[in-house]
């Protein structure tokens, strides 16, 4: 069963707008943390698949040094830009790991919607 990534981020940044906009209806979480939350699981996303088409077109194995230094320069912005913002602002915790889960939960969703389109599918 493939499921696109390309429909899990849809889904994400869907779940992400759903949840920021209940946060701020009921004042339960800081929209701002669960958006700002969900954002930075989404751009990890974004830069992991930059990353795997790079290390998976053709030639790249000729290229070892841009895939490294493309790893390295994601996993140190990604690190740096957390221990940035917990330091210097001022963040609701519990909202920022609600949006940042979000993103499994797009992937749960993603993954039961392919299989119930297969499913329907093969019985039709």
């Amino acid at each position: 069963m493939a499921v696109e990534l390309e429909r899990i981020e849809r889904v994400h940044l869907g779940l992400i707008g759903a949840a920021s906009c209940a946060g701020w209806a009921t004042g339960w979480m800081g929209p701002g943390s669960v958006a700002l939350g969900g954002g930075v699981m989404a751009a990890n996303v974004w830069l992991l698949k930059t990353i795997s088409r790079r290390v998976l077109t053709p030639g790249a194995s000729e290229r070892p040094g841009v895939v490294l230094l493309l790893v390295l320069a994601k996993f140190s912005i990604f690190l740096a830009l957390l221990g940035i913002m917990f330091w210097r602002m001022p963040l609701d915790p519990m909202a920022f790991a609600a949006g940042a889960s979000l993103l499994m939960v797009a992937c749960l969703w993603a993954a039961m919607m392919s299989g119930s389109e297969d499913s329907s599918q093969q019985s039709g």
